[in-house]
């Protein structure tokens, strides 16, 4: 494994002791070492600190830093942040997994000058049955994923994210608009000038289960990204489009834990009726990536 000194990857967790050893493995796996890893424990109640402890006699990059009480996602990031000495800023959260070369494939975009914040896709699993439920499909380019977040949507999937320092360190998490503090973070990024790609490749496994955000995602949630986007960017959400939008990610997700295929495809009719330029975008990058793997196999 290289190491390199300009990584800083920050980690908040609660009583996510369950998965922890998935994650510290793969830190192992890493093509590429980060400076720190600085894994900020906030008031765990289970096993955490004391998992954390047994790895940190194996990787020696790994900082513990444990909360005495619980502050809060966002506050919990910040802390880590505070801490923070590496060049650029990667985020993970405790119940994923990343692919060993995640850190050596986003350090050299970043290296490259050209962006301030490079994100990727990602491996969807179910957490009891290991089984993978999908595959995430986020733009690539600076300008589809500025449209994407000036539209109220994701345009990076948070935990699959590395960026300059200097945009987390002016532009801190804020307690008071989780679960929506990776929405606002990148729109104000965005507003501050940050350039955005995503790495076309999948680089983590995301994994859910019932305490995961992505099997939990109350209608609160929707409301508050739509109205940080009217906040950041001056516009004006219908209530209804809010209210469309929701129906299609909820029924988008129970596409994915479906297990017979009626049912799958009943949920994805339902998901697209709603939303049905997500549909295309999702075929039109398919038969992209199908003509560049053809011209790569027979050029």
């Amino acid at each position: 494994m290289k190491t390199f000194s300009d990584v800083s990857v920050i980690c908040a967790n609660y009583n996510n002791g369950p998965y922890l050893d998935d994650f510290f493995l793969a830190f192992e796996m890493s093509t590429l070492a980060p400076k720190e890893l600085i894994f900020v424990d906030d008031g765990s109640t289970d096993n955490s600190l004391a998992i954390s402890r047994k790895f940190a006699v194996r990787l020696p990059f790994l900082k513990i830093v444990p909360l005495e009480r619980n502050q809060g996602f966002g506050n919990a990031l910040n802390v880590g942040i505070e801490r923070a000495t590496g060049q650029f800023i990667m985020r993970i959260d405790p119940d994923d997994v990343m692919l060993p070369e995640r850190i050596e494939v986003q350090h050299e975009l970043l290296a490259s000058g050209r962006y301030d914040v490079v994100g990727s896709n990602a491996e969807i699993f179910h957490s009891d049955t290991g089984r993978v439920l999908g595959t995430t499909n986020f733009p690539i380019t600076h300008d589809a994923i500025r449209t994407k977040i000036r539209a109220g949507e994701h345009g990076v999937l948070h935990p699959t994210v590395m960026g300059r320092a200097e945009f987390f360190k002016s532009q801190p998490y804020v307690q008071a608009h989780v679960p929506a503090e990776d929405y606002d973070i990148f729109a104000r990024m965005l507003v501050a000038g940050a350039r955005f790609a995503n790495v076309d490749r999948v680089l983590m496994r995301y994994r859910v289960h019932e305490k995961s955000a992505s099997n939990i995602l109350p209608f609160s949630t929707i409301t508050k990204t739509y109205r940080l986007r009217d906040s950041i960017f001056n516009t004006r959400t219908p209530k209804w489009w809010i209210r469309v939008y929701f129906i299609h990610i909820k029924f988008y997700r129970k596409y994915l834990f479906a297990n017979d295929s009626a049912r799958k495809l009943a949920f994805l009719c339902i998901s697209t009726f709603f939303y049905p330029s997500k549909l295309w975008s999702r075929i039109l990058r398919a038969m992209v990536r199908g003509r560049a793997n053809k011209g790569n196999i027979h050029g």
